[in-house]
């Protein structure tokens, strides 16, 4: 089939790829054939039959690096910080997933309202149910979305409606990965996935990064998102460096591995991720409702840190990833504004010599970062989070030779003029993400099935 759009696409560093009168041809295995101009993709294709997507645009379908399917009934219960509110709504809710008929319904839905705002591929974390996890499973391979999931690991300080025996933990969640990882071509994929080190012992993090190595698959889990999360990892590992050494020493961290949150990292853990090649995963709008802080975003890309973007539901109140590229750039210019605030503060005060000065400058982190802008943000919601996923060469963009993981978006239901004649893409982006619509999404596309039509 050769699709006749408007054509947006990133190209690394940052850069859009725009093609007003585009032409995006897939073939029958749901690969991408050829893109580009419609005239010239048509003439190497005669006899391609068109299907005319005009005025809407395709773009590539957005990648959720980091969320929890059975969290999605306790979105925006505010109030909170992280501990209390896992205890008060999280645990509670995951607890009912030892029905399986209600982690069934629950992954449904889901998965139908990410496909619906335009995310293809989604990375999830489920309960410490193993046949949940596989209805899970099950659920994602129906709907056709690209799905990497992980059944929960916690062997300690957990209620106990949800704790495991280390042994059973390990050997369920090798089950799953046995059966579901690599499914359908790669479609579906497993991550061993420990909620975080509160939670889990040395033994079975030590365990789970091996089972991992042996099968290929990913490990997700959480680090540094709040300060009183880290006190307790703390308090649990006192042998340990510091928070990312507790991983580090259970062989956690490799390319592989995504790491959410990641907001209060010093230098030398920092330094450990970026050589691992692991990933953070930016979740700005859960960062925000659960108080835990902004992620210097800019700086650790500027270190050369592989960054992803995600929603983080329940800790965010939302799926819709338009939004988490909003809250992207707004936190960072946020943390831009307060930076430079405080630095005239600082400068305002008397009595300080100028070494002193320097100083303080560097403890309070001073030192302001340009905000991050919308192309920046689509990036990380795209390409970015796909080389993450080692899929680069696989999703995040519009290339021949890619499959086909994208979305028809319909820019009139976010551009107040409705019909605009000229539509720049950097105009286009910044309204999709700060006036996202449920409606924009007319459609999305993964290996060129569409899972997603919106009705006239």
């Amino acid at each position: 089939m050769l699709y006749r759009a408007h054509l947006l696409s990133p190209e690394a560093p940052a850069r859009l790829k725009d093609i007003p009168d585009g032409g995006l041809l897939v073939d029958g295995e749901g690969r991408i054939v050829d893109a580009g101009p419609f005239e010239a993709v048509a003439a190497a294709h005669p006899g391609a039959e068109v299907l005319d997507l005009r005025p809407h645009w395709i773009l590539p379908g957005l990648v959720d690096l980091h969320s929890h399917l059975p969290q999605y009934e306790c979105v925006a219960l505010d109030g909170l910080e992280l501990l209390p509110w896992l205890e008060t709504h999280i645990f509670p809710a995951e607890a009912r997933f030892r029905d399986p008929e209600v982690a069934a319904a629950a992954a449904r839905l889901y998965f139908r309202h990410q496909l619906a705002v335009g995310t293809t591929t989604s990375v999830a974390y489920l309960t410490v149910h193993q046949e949940a996890a596989d209805r899970a499973f099950r659920e994602a391979e129906r709907s056709g979305i690209r799905a990497i999931l992980g059944k929960v690991m916690m062997d300690r300080h957990t209620p106990p409606a949800l704790l495991e025996a280390t042994d059973a933990s390990l050997a369920q969640s090798e089950e799953l990965c046995a059966t579901w990882h690599g499914r359908d071509r790669g479609r579906l994929q497993y991550a061993f996935t420990p909620r975080f080190a509160p939670v889990c012992s040395m033994e079975l993090m030590k365990g789970l990064s091996l089972a991992a190595q042996r099968h290929g698959a990913y490990i997700q889990t959480h680090l540094s998102e709040n300060l009183g999360e880290i006190d307790r990892v703390r308090e649990l590992f006192p042998e340990a460096r510091d928070y990312t050494d507790v991983y580090a020493s259970a062989g956690m961290l490799g390319p592989r591995t995504l790491l959410g949150h990641c907001i209060h990292l010093d230098r030398s853990e920092r330094d450990v991720i970026r050589e691992s090649g692991a990933t953070m995963v930016h979740c700005p709008r859960s960062n925000a409702f659960i108080k835990s802080g902004i992620m210097p975003l800019r700086r650790w890309l500027s270190e050369g840190i592989s960054v992803g973007l995600a929603s983080d539901v329940g800790g965010g109140p939302s799926l819709d990833m338009w939004g988490e590229m909003a809250m992207a750039c707004n936190a960072s210019k946020l943390r831009w504004a307060g930076q430079r605030i405080q630095a005239r503060r600082l400068e305002e005060l008397e009595g300080l010599d100028a070494a002193l000065r320097s100083r303080l400058a560097e403890a309070l982190d001073l030192e302001a970062e340009e905000p991050v802008d919308p192309a920046l943000a689509f990036h990380l919601a795209t390409l970015h989070s796909a080389r993450a996923l080692g899929l680069e060469a696989v999703i995040g963009s519009l290339d021949a030779g890619k499959d086909a993981d994208f979305m028809v978006v319909d820019p009139s239901r976010v551009d107040p003029a409705e019909t605009r004649a000229i539509l720049r893409p950097d105009e286009v982006l910044s309204r999709l993400m700060y006036r996202s619509d449920p409606a924009m999404v007319r459609a999305a596309y993964v290996r060129g099935k569409r899972c997603h039509a919106l009705e006239a």
